[in-house]
């Protein structure tokens, strides 16, 4: 069992329990990962068994030792990996490549067949390497250090040795090799294709009266329409959030979520005051916020969101923290800080991500509910963010059911998936991507350049809010367009 000392102070809000507190002490064990397909289906895990890369640069080196592993821009240097496969029963409907990247920030890399003669880790060279084939599968941005994901599916087919290589078209990547620690790994899913993301049959029980909640991110313009170093990829109309808080006052929702990023250009109290609270600010009596990259400013080496803080008040949670965890009817709802560089970090073994767990497994909630503001996953220019690797792995074991981001300005859902971005229409996560609170569009070639496994709904020229009805053992969502917009979005699922 768990033990805990912490200081606690409780908040009413209309029609939410709220607990916010400081953890100062924590001895916790790790949730147990018991989800796993069910009937005749197969999740299996295989480690590269060997890998290595190659230099034009050097056409007679080997990288077969190294414990990084590079490729570069036009094929100049490239990756290799061979796994073994041994149990596979039925047909294969899903395998994930999943390398653990060294690059802080990358435009992304490919994986791809391996044509011609074979190779060997500890002598094959540039000078003898095989040729690469078709691509299988491309990650997209990769934002940060740690484990990234691409579909292979076309390469895998059953029992017997997969090649691959990894490339990188735009820019040099490097990833961790066998001798480091962090081998590459193939996931592999067999058996019935999952079933698509299909609605379910809608409970008589369910209430129309249940509690709504709204949500979106990436809210209120700067007072002064300063320029976004990004407004040169943006597209249309700007400072929509009065627009976007329209329909959250009109379908009377018990509680609004803004997603982070709530006001640009840096969140300043000042700037809240003039251009977040004649909007969104509205209904800042039932807000349950977390914040974004603009709440937080730099000064003496330090992060902090001092204006964040000051206008949203008890309802943020502690300062020095951020996070923090309620109720709405019989949902739990937990709140996180995405803004892992002012917090000590948000991996395994950081204060937040222990708080997570020890939140989860104090919270045994039927139907659960996570946000905070970067994606671990998204179809938009930020692509994929590893930081948020150890979030998604403890909200998964837990059976959580819905994660809620911003930061890019788009909308897009998810099916339900796993954290290795694998289909898991029974037991999977269904996240969705709302950064449409009212700041801008992208340009439409730059708003979904890779579209990531699983997504299955996306949209980037509607400002408009999610609304999630929470039933006792399931939801109903529905995107709600700003007016004049007219692309919508709506269904329903069940808690796991």
């Amino acid at each position: 069992m768990s033990s805990v000392a912490r200081r606690a102070e409780s908040l009413w809000v209309p029609g939410i329990v709220v607990t916010l507190g400081v953890v100062l002490m924590l001895t916790i064990a790790g949730v147990a990962d018991d989800r796993r397909p069910l009937g005749n289906s197969q999740r299996l895990v295989f480690v590269a068994v060997a890998d290595t890369s190659v230099s034009a640069q050097r056409p007679a080196w080997t990288g077969g030792a190294a414990t990084t592993l590079t490729a570069g821009r036009a094929e100049s240097e490239r990756v290799y990996l061979r796994f073994h496969l041994t149990g596979i029963r039925g047909p294969v409907t899903a395998a994930t490549l999943g390398v653990f990247v060294t690059s802080k920030l990358t435009t992304g890399f490919q994986a791809a067949a391996v044509d011609g003669p074979g190779w060997d880790e500890p002598t094959t060279t540039f000078a003898d390497a095989p040729d690469v084939g078709a691509i299988a599968g491309t990650s997209g941005t990769v934002t940060s250090k740690g484990w990234s994901f691409v579909p292979v599916t076309s390469l895998v087919h059953g029992d017997g040795s997969v090649d691959m290589a990894l490339l990188a078209p735009d820019d040099g990547v490097t990833f961790a090799s066998r001798e480091s620690g962090r081998a590459a790994r193939l996931i592999v899913r067999t058996g019935r294709p999952p079933a698509e993301d299909r609605m379910p049959a809608r409970p008589n029980s369910w209430r129309v009266s249940d509690p709504v909640i709204g949500v979106a991110g990436d809210i209120a313009c700067d007072p002064a329409a300063a320029p976004a170093a990004e407004d040169h990829r943006s597209v249309g109309r700007e400072c929509q959030q009065r627009a976007t808080s329209d329909p959250l006052l009109r379908d009377r929702v018990v509680a609004v979520l803004p997603l982070g990023d709530n006001q640009y250009e840096d969140g300043t109290l000042a700037k809240y005051q003039a251009s977040y609270a004649p909007s969104w600010g509205r209904l800042k009596r039932i807000t349950r916020p977390v914040p974004g990259n603009h709440e937080y400013m730099k000064a003496g080496g330090s992060r902090y969101a001092p204006g964040y803080f000051r206008y949203f008040g008890r309802a943020a949670g502690d300062p020095a923290t951020g996070y923090y965890s309620y109720d709405i009817g019989s949902w739990h709802l937990i709140a996180l800080n995405s803004q892992c560089g002012a917090l000590g970090g948000c991996r395994r073994g950081s204060k937040e991500e222990w708080w997570l767990r020890h939140d989860l497994a104090t919270h045994p909630a039927r139907c659960t509910l996570a946000y905070w503001h970067e994606p671990r996953f998204s179809s938009g220019p930020h692509g994929q963010e590893p930081v948020y690797d150890d979030f998604w792995r403890a909200l998964y074991a837990a059976g959580v059911d819905i994660v809620l981001n911003g930061h890019d300005h788009i909308y897009e859902r998810f099916a339900p998936q796993d954290p290795d971005a694998q289909p898991d229409p029974a037991r999977g996560i269904r996240a969705f991507i709302v950064g449409t609170g009212g700041k801008n569009h992208y340009a439409p070639g730059y708003a979904f350049r890779v579209v990531q496994p699983n997504s299955v709904v996306r949209d980037s020229q509607t400002f408009g809010v999610l609304e999630l009805t929470l039933h006792q053992d399931g939801y109903d969502w529905r995107f709600v367009p700003a007016a004049g917009g007219s692309f919508t979005d709506s269904g329903s699922g069940m808690c796991h």
